[in-house]
């Protein structure tokens, strides 16, 4: 009998381990799958190859631009792979998200003295252009039905659902909002984080190799939704990852006691992430 428990125990431990399938993942977009270059130990008159793989994990279709650079044998024209669309994974279906494989292969670099080995460190970065989008429902209420409740305000996280992307939004008010009439603005503050592993910069930049520091941690922020008047924060600038947008809105009931009023956000920005790996070259000649 216990014998038959353990092995309906590693069946079931089997079933929920054995799904090596790439996801959505809600904190990432595309993600830098692996980077390696075989062999990783070569001597000074042997060719070998990179293998450069990225995948998209995200909630949306986009076009990765992938580079490589460090040593000093990679030249800017060979470090630049080129772009790939990736299609993104569909929830509803259960497909899996596109990935490609980068391939370059090396012929001997550099000379190296005989009996001396010298490593080569070489980095794989990835850039793509993306979008968060969030949405939240956030109630009014006009001041009549404040008085017949005796509600409270509290300022709160509302609840905001967001799009698959490295970048998050949040939107933090007193609710329920209350209609004062007069057309009184409310202060409301759009919260941006950096969840990705990566960093964000300004999309009208482009996509480079290695981006300017005036565009990196950087992006941009619009806020629409019924009877709000665009709220936009340009070059926003992400410190430690985090940065705030603080727009104003009008609350109106439109002479209802109470409504709901649907918020929504858009980030715009280019997102980069990098990985690192090795070579080992040994001089025989």
């Amino acid at each position: 009998m216990n014998k038959l428990v353990l092995i309906l125990a590693i069946i079931l431990i089997a079933g929920c381990t054995g799904n090596n399938h790439t996801e959505s993942q809600p904190n990432q977009g595309i993600i830098i799958k692996s980077l390696e270059i075989k062999p990783s130990e070569v001597v000074d008159i042997e060719p070998f190859d990179l293998l450069f793989e990225v995948t998209n994990v995200g909630g949306k279709k986009t076009t990765v631009n992938a580079y490589i650079y460090g040593p000093s044998w990679i030249s800017d024209t060979d470090g630049n792979l080129g772009g790939h669309e990736l299609i993104a994974p569909d929830k509803q279906v259960g497909s899996i998200g596109e990935s490609f494989i980068y391939t370059e292969t090396y012929e001997p670099p550099v000379s190296v003295t005989k009996g001396l080995t010298q490593e080569y460190i070489v980095n794989g970065r990835i850039c793509y252009p993306y979008t968060t989008s969030a949405v939240a429902d956030v109630e009014i209420i006009s001041i009549a039905e404040k008085r017949i409740t005796e509600v409270k305000q509290a300022t709160k996280t509302v609840k905001t659902q967001n799009s698959d992307a490295p970048i998050r939004i949040e939107f933090t008010i007193k609710e329920p909002l209350i209609d004062y009439g007069n057309g009184q603005e409310i202060p409301i503050a759009v919260k941006i984080r950096d969840v990705g592993g990566g960093f964000a910069a300004t999309s009208t930049a482009g996509c480079k190799k290695n981006p300017a520091l005036d565009v990196m941690n950087k992006l941009d922020v619009t806020l629409t939704g019924e009877g709000i008047n665009t709220c936009v924060g340009e070059d926003l600038h992400l410190i430690n990852g985090e940065t705030t947008l603080f727009c104003k809105i009008v609350a109106t009931t439109e002479g209802v006691p109470s409504k709901n009023v649907k918020l929504i956000a858009e980030a715009t920005y280019n997102y980069y992430k990098t990985k690192t790996t090795t070579v080992k070259i040994s001089g025989i000649s």
